[in-house]
């Protein structure tokens, strides 16, 4: 059997459609299976108008059912070999007689069954129910209501096309019935079109000036984009994001290419591109190597005219005024000092508590210094940083980023070239806010990432502070992303600055007297802590199996390209013949010192070489010796793997040990000398990884 559904209504957003043929695919799945029908061949497509499910090698009919059910206790149905009102029930909603009634032993007792066939029905007496929970099912970003119709949908329903193997499939949704009919593009071939098969539906559509296929209008309006660049003396900027929106906006794609006035390209090239995209949705056009913008760009529209030179006149006025905008804020900015938009940081609030933005800069300023330092970046680098961080936030209050959000940084780093700061600074000002996606662009210079780090932990930090800790539900300052690019960050740089020194230098930032928090700083930075370590924990087991990474992680984070370092080692050698042995004496020797550590302070413990008894413990206390200080050498040359490898020579020992020591010795010298030794034996592990965890 073949399928076609369409729900047509007014235009969807462009971001509403992927997510809602997601929806469409599985509960058509979904339903088939509950149904008992073969789903057959799916292919979904959409338009801005329309959402469309085109199947395949449906199934004709739902497939017979033969089962055993069972019923009421056997003791419940019958009474003196009679059935009860209860056996009488059952049978009654099985389609059975009471006869046909037999007995079973399950796990609870003896219980009532009854075999029950159900004749498959007709696919199209079934589609109706399965076509209806789809629609009801469908949920939006946003949705909305229309007429006097309680149901919600993305946007209005107008129609809905229902057609299996060429006949009308009857349902209702919002007071729209549906029927074998669809509409071809708004305004070019807005007339009905009957519908009977796929193929029909796909070529009327078409000759209706309508391309359903999503993939297929990108495909074309990328062609449209290569071939209008090169008649313009360039490329398009890279954008494939803008190419999946403009997209999902159309129903057929065409294209002209607008001539901008040269002087426009004194503006930064940020500002032109976004003064193209974020209103406009045109393309940009530049240098065939990338080196600068050409004085073009591509505009992609819906519908099909005569002239279209109509198009591009009627656009480039449109996009001449935003540039005119763009130019005179630009202008209007520089005519404003850096010390007088630090000034006006004083009258911006940034979080409640937690001061203005004037306050924050200087504090991401502080911050940003002491980051370098750690960092262990020159005197100069840490002069630059500091000098960025104090004016991370001067582009907030200028009259460009109020009209382009997305331009903060960017704009800072351009007002910063011309007030002549150093370019590491202006750099640094832009990078601040990288990366803006879990997998976006890092920081490329030092300063960069020094400044990044300090505006992330200075959120971090003072949220957590006063209590504006994310939930599962809610993280409205993207503390989350915040915390991933601390982590990218000091990896990407290999940085071994220590993560609670990080955390600790970001809370002595704030103000002690008087104090914003109401908490302890120790107790903010144990919090802040956890919260890096469990998304650094999500990070790591992308790439690692997850009990290598918690037991890398319950040894402790000092820095994170040595967590990293830790993590490939101990994969690498888990599995090695003697490591699961050695796990296991591991996890022998960490269950032993756990349920002593209530009642004993095994850290004023020591080993005394004179108590041993046994030659075990002696050549265990020898071997640790030995290892311990080859380990030390090779920590401190972060050669992880062979820190792993000097590590598995204690499996031997270690099993002697245990095969021969009673460790739990009734004298308490004895046992607290061999809990000495096993504490020992436990912190050198600890340097690598809590293997007790493998």
């Amino acid at each position: 059997m073949e399928l076609i559904f369409e729900i047509g209504c007014e235009e969807l957003p462009a971001s509403f459609l992927e997510p809602a043929l997601e929806q469409m695919k599985a509960a058509f799945v979904e339903g088939c299976e509950n149904a008992r029908l073969d789903a057959g061949d799916l292919r979904l497509v959409a338009t801005p108008r329309r959402l469309t499910l085109l199947v395949s090698n449906l199934s004709d009919t739902q497939s017979d059912l033969e089962e055993e059910r069972t019923g009421p206790p056997a003791a419940v149905a019958f009474k003196d070999g009679k059935p009860t009102g209860a056996a009488q029930g059952f049978a009654r909603g099985q389609g059975v007689d009471v006869g046909d009634l037999y007995t079973v032993e399950t796990g609870k007792g003896e219980y009532v069954a009854a075999k029950v066939f159900e004749k498959g029905l007709p696919t199209a007496e079934l589609l109706p129910k399965i076509l209806t929970e789809l629609l009801e099912g469908l949920h939006f970003p946003k949705s909305m209501r229309w007429a006097d119709h309680p149901t919600t949908f993305g946007r209005p329903v107008r129609w809905i096309l229902a057609v299996a193997d060429g006949q009308p499939v009857s349902l209702q949704f919002t007071g729209v019935a549906s029927a074998n009919i669809t509409y071809g593009h708004r305004f070019a071939a807005p007339d009905s079109i009957t519908v009977e098969t796929i193929d029909g539906y796909l070529k009327d559509l078409r000759e209706a000036v309508v391309m359903v296929d999503p993939k297929e209008r990108r495909e074309n309006i990328e062609e449209f984009l290569t071939e209008h660049a090169e008649k313009a003396g360039g490329r398009v900027v890279h954008d494939p994001e803008l190419v999946f929106e403009v997209a999902n906006l159309i129903e057929w794609p065409h294209a002209v290419t607008l001539d901008i006035d040269e002087k426009y390209l004194e503006l930064p090239r940020e500002v032109l591109i976004s003064s193209m995209r974020s209103h406009q949705r045109y393309f940009a056009v530049e240098e065939k190597d990338g080196s600068a913008l050409r004085s073009a760009c591509v505009v992609i529209y819906n519908t099909p005219v005569r002239d279209p030179n109509v198009v591009a006149e009627g656009n480039l006025k449109v996009l001449r005024a935003r540039l005119d905008d763009a130019r005179f804020f630009w202008e209007k900015d520089l005519d404003t000092s850096l010390d007088q938009q630090l000034e006006r940081l004083r009258d911006v609030i940034w979080i409640g508590p937690l001061g203005t933005m004037r306050a924050r800069s200087e504090r991401i300023s502080t911050l940003s210094r002491s980051i370098a330092e750690a960092m262990e970046l020159s005197d100069n680098s840490q002069a630059h940083a500091a000098r960025a961080g104090e004016l991370s936030k001067t582009d907030l209050v200028t009259h460009m980023v109020d009209e382009f959000p997305d331009l903060q940084g960017v704009m800072g780093r351009e007002y910063a070239r011309k007030a002549g700061e150093p370019d590491e600074v202006a750099v640094a000002i832009a990078e601040q806010y990288l990366p803006k996606s879990a997998d976006g662009d890092l920081p490329t210079t030092d300063t960069g990432a020094a400044v990044a780090l300090a505006e992330k932990l200075d959120a971090i930090t003072g949220c957590f502070g006063v209590d504006m800790i994310p939930t599962s539900a809610s993280d409205p300052y993207g503390l989350r992303r915040a915390a991933l690019g601390v982590l990218r960050i000091l990896k990407e740089r290999n940085s071994t600055a220590s993560l609670q020194n990080l955390v600790e230098l970001s809370i002595e930032s704030y103000p002690t007297s008087p104090s914003l928090f109401e908490k302890p700083t120790e107790k903010i930075a144990e919090q802040v802590l956890e919260f890096l370590t469990t998304r650094l924990h999500f990070l790591l087991t992308d790439d690692a199996p997850t009990d290598v990474v918690k037991a890398v992680l319950a040894a402790g984070v000092e820095d994170i390209p040595s967590v990293y370092g830790r993590i490939h080692a101990l994969d690498a050698l888990r599995d090695l013949e003697d490591f699961q042995p050695l796990a296991l004496g591991f996890k022998r020797v960490v269950n032993i010192l756990k349920k002593q550590a209530a009642e004993i302070d095994l850290e004023k413990l020591s080993v005394d070489s004179s108590l041993f008894e046994n030659p075990e413990e002696k050549a265990l206390f020898e071997a640790f010796q030995t290892i311990n200080e080859s380990v030390a050498t090779q920590l401190e040359g972060r050669q992880w793997n062979q820190a792993c490898r000097e590590l598995i020579k204690l499996k031997e020992p270690v099993d002697q040990f245990f095969d021969s020591v009673m460790v739990m010795a009734e004298d308490e010298k004895l046992r607290h000398n061999r809990l000495a030794l096993l504490s020992e034996l436990r912190d050198l592990f600890f340097e690598v990884a809590d293997i007790s965890e493998i």
